[in-house]
């Protein structure tokens, strides 16, 4: 997929240079799908596939968040990569007997080694498709992935079948080398207050956090390896519209609203927001049946992240109803 860029932000130079820099090693091969991409929504991995030489247009600004991301993956690679450093945060941490034993992506690990891996590509052939990974770090057959979100990510736990399923595909593609049956997400929050954490006990009590996730069994990885693959092989030549639809979840939808307004005339402000029409209903009904109640469907945001939002007929039905805002 090509990408063409707009600056509507008018980003200075010195910012642009840098938003523009990727060094991810994509693969042109046409049978090849990363881990990521086949964690996508069905609808929007087939549309992908079938829209290859898709040109999309990408604002400068809208590349923020993924060159931070890549920026802290860089200086990971990089910070496991110096011995020096090693040594110092085992220091740091008053470990001792451990820096001799650690190895760096060995080819062989003998006895009494600890092999760390770090940023290493696995893949593997399976239904005429290559299903390729490359994981963050894998120290003593625990893997972990580094990722910098917003705090509300972690609280709400949104993306914890996205952590499970993707670690799960990448102890299926390097089972030797991931033995461990639960995943460590190193959290970086990027909107992390340490005011809000003073308040609430509730709230991130540090700006880094691990949290350990579970991993599937090799078996029931592959079932949903091989359940995805069937779906995109059968789905692959239909056109758009008999595609299945994103689901609310994929959508990352949130909830419809029915708003009730005791007096119609005065619509600035909700008297009460209802989950449910018949509550709300119920409610009108009390009052004598002189209010009203409208109806405001729930807000869609995966599609802003989503590479074929520009030719999917269901984000555009969205943004017609104006539920859906590409930024």
């Amino acid at each position: 997929m090509a990408f063409k860029y707009t600056n509507k932000n008018n980003v200075s130079m010195p910012l642009a240079v840098w938003l523009m820099h990727d060094d991810y090693d994509y693969d042109e091969r046409t049978n090849v799908i990363s881990a990521t991409s086949l964690l996508k929504p069905l609808r929007a991995l087939i549309l992908s596939h079938q829209n290859k030489g898709l040109d999309k247009t990408v604002d400068i600004m809208d590349l923020v968040s993924s060159r931070m991301g890549s920026a802290i993956h860089a200086i990971a690679e990089k910070a496991w990569s110096n011995r020096g450093n090693i040594t110092k945060a085992l220091q740091a941490l008053q470990v001792s007997n451990l820096d001799d034993k650690l190895v760096i992506n060995p080819d062989k690990v003998e006895e009494g080694q600890i092999p760390v891996y770090i940023e290493q590509r696995h893949e593997k052939e399976i239904k005429d498709y290559i299903i390729s990974g490359k994981y963050d770090l894998v120290v003593d057959g625990t893997v972990s992935d580094y990722k910098s979100t917003s705090v509300w990510s972690y609280i709400f736990d949104s993306n914890a079948l996205k952590y499970t399923q993707q670690a799960s595909i990448y102890k299926w593609l390097a089972p030797d080398r991931i033995t461990d049956n639960a995943v460590h997400i190193q959290y970086i929050f990027t909107d992390w207050s340490a005011a809000q954490a003073a308040r609430d006990p509730s709230y991130p009590q540090t700006r880094v956090i691990t949290k350990e996730y579970p991993i599937w069994s090799v078996e029931q990885t592959e079932h949903f390896i091989t359940e995805k693959l069937d779906l995109l092989t059968n789905y692959l030549n239909t056109p758009q519209e008999g595609l299945p639809e994103c689901n609310k979840e994929e959508l990352w939808e949130s909830d419809t609203v029915y708003k009730y307004y005791k007096n119609p005339a005065k619509m600035s402000r909700a008297t009460k927001n209802y989950d449910s029409l018949d509550e709300a209903n119920l409610r009108l009904a009390n009052d004598g049946g002189v209010g009203t109640v409208a109806t405001v469907r729930g807000e869609v945001k995966a599609c802003r992240y989503c590479e074929v939002s520009e030719i999917c007929t269901q984000a555009q039905n969205l943004i017609q109803q104006g539920r859906l805002v590409l930024l």
